[in-house]
């Protein structure tokens, strides 16, 4: 982003003196690797947060599955920007259900070929 022009006023609309500067260095904070994060809280009831990262756009698709492999919910299937992402999910499948205590997984998967699957425990 470029700010070129800034005019600051007061209450009644007076003109209030303003400096702009500028500064030269950049920084990006963009990741450098795609990453998927271990989910916090683990345990969890009633919810946890999933964090994953990816360098550059991509199709990405985010599911849990529970231990037989069977798909429980899809969190996401979009193409993303490239940045941090954070996905809470509240222990229901596609239907809204809730579902059982257990043993679940979670899988990032990109379409640049990254895949990565970490395992969450649901406790009531």
């Amino acid at each position: 982003m470029t700010l070129n022009h800034v005019f600051l006023a007061d209450q009644q609309a007076r003109l209030i003196p303003a400096t702009i500067w500028t500064n030269t260095e950049k920084v990006s904070n963009l990741p450098t690797a795609f990453s998927l994060k271990f989910n916090v809280p683990n345990p969890f009831n009633p919810s946890t947060t999933i964090v994953y990262e990816m360098p550059q756009q991509a199709h990405i698709t985010l599911i849990v599955c529970n231990l037989l492999g069977q798909e429980v919910i899809r969190l996401v299937d979009q193409v993303q920007a490239p940045g941090h992402y954070r996905v809470v999910w509240h222990g229901r499948n596609g239907q809204g259900q809730a579902v059982a205590s257990g043993v679940y997984v979670y899988r990032l998967t990109s379409s640049t070929g990254f895949t990565d699957t970490r395992r969450m425990t649901l406790l009531k």
